[in-house]
């Protein structure tokens, strides 16, 4: 079912400025960056170590995507799990009261994934990647 943590997710209000205080300041990799259309959405993918770190610029928050995962907010976004069948780890975790987020799953940065919200607090999201 659910898998090691992939990455961290980090909403930032311009990636280039984000990039650089990760990596003059402390020391991350930049691996590459990624441009979603669709999402007006822009990834920087840097590593600290063995710890994958996802910024995450939305040029426009209002879009429904964006809205759904919070993009308005700063800071620590998600934590990122693999799995490996995503569709029946949705099932299994639905049924233990958890909530899909509209949109997912759909076609991520990573591969498909699918976006929760745990029962005890719903503004809380949890990204599951599917692996494999």
């Amino acid at each position: 079912m659910i898998g090691k943590v992939n990455h961290i997710g980090i909403m930032v209000k311009d990636l280039d400025q984000a990039i650089e205080s990760y990596t003059r300041g402390l020391g991350a990799v930049l691996e590459r960056r990624m441009e979603s259309s669709d999402l007006k959405l822009r990834i920087g993918i840097l590593m600290k170590g063995s710890l994958e770190i996802e910024l995450l610029e939305f040029k426009d928050p209002d879009l429904p995507i964006p809205r759904i995962l919070r993009a308005d907010k700063p800071g620590i976004s998600h934590l990122c799990y693999e799995v490996n069948r995503l569709d029946e780890t949705i099932k299994e975790l639905e049924a233990k009261g958890f909530k899909l987020l509209e949109g997912f799953p759909r076609q991520g940065a990573h591969g498909r994934i699918a976006f929760v919200a745990p029962p005890h607090e719903p503004l809380e999201r949890i990204e599951l990647f599917e692996v494999g």
